[in-house]
Protein backbone atom coordinates (compact mmCIF):
# COMPACT_ATOMS: atom_id res chain seq x y z
CA UNK A 1 0.00 0.00 0.00
CA UNK A 2 2.58 2.33 0.79
CA UNK A 3 4.49 1.41 -2.67
CA UNK A 4 1.54 2.59 -4.46
CA UNK A 5 0.70 6.12 -2.41
CA UNK A 6 4.77 6.51 -3.51
CA UNK A 7 3.93 5.91 -7.08
CA UNK A 8 0.78 7.53 -7.36
CA UNK A 9 2.59 10.96 -5.45
CA UNK A 10 5.67 10.05 -7.88
CA UNK A 11 3.17 10.20 -11.17
CA UNK A 12 1.21 12.92 -10.11
CA UNK A 13 4.90 14.77 -9.34
CA UNK A 14 6.06 13.96 -12.94
CA UNK A 15 2.62 15.52 -14.90
CA UNK A 16 2.56 18.80 -12.50
CA UNK A 17 6.13 19.19 -13.82
CA UNK A 18 5.10 18.47 -17.66
CA UNK A 19 2.42 20.52 -17.63
CA UNK A 20 4.16 23.33 -16.36
CA UNK A 21 6.97 23.13 -18.97
CA UNK A 22 9.46 25.77 -18.76
CA UNK A 23 7.16 28.20 -16.58
CA UNK A 24 8.11 25.93 -13.73
CA UNK A 25 11.30 27.30 -11.84
CA UNK A 26 13.03 25.48 -9.48
CA UNK A 27 12.89 28.27 -6.70
CA UNK A 28 16.80 28.62 -5.68
CA UNK A 29 18.10 29.00 -2.24
CA UNK A 30 18.38 32.62 -0.90
CA UNK A 31 20.89 34.65 0.40
CA UNK A 32 21.53 34.30 4.43
CA UNK A 33 20.48 37.69 6.45
CA UNK A 34 23.81 37.68 7.93
CA UNK A 35 27.30 36.96 7.00
CA UNK A 36 27.78 33.44 7.89
CA UNK A 37 31.71 33.65 7.92
CA UNK A 38 31.60 36.48 10.57
CA UNK A 39 29.30 35.10 12.92
CA UNK A 40 31.48 31.46 12.48
CA UNK A 41 34.60 33.55 13.55
CA UNK A 42 32.57 35.26 16.06
CA UNK A 43 31.51 32.09 17.73
CA UNK A 44 35.07 30.01 17.45
CA UNK A 45 36.17 33.64 19.21
CA UNK A 46 33.54 33.04 22.09
CA UNK A 47 34.38 29.15 22.43
CA UNK A 48 37.84 29.97 22.30
CA UNK A 49 37.43 33.20 25.18
CA UNK A 50 35.16 30.50 27.44
CA UNK A 51 38.50 27.58 27.56
CA UNK A 52 40.87 30.82 27.98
Amino acid sequence: MEQEIADSLQTRWLRFVASEGELWNVPSPTALCFDLEEWWKQQVKAAQDLDA
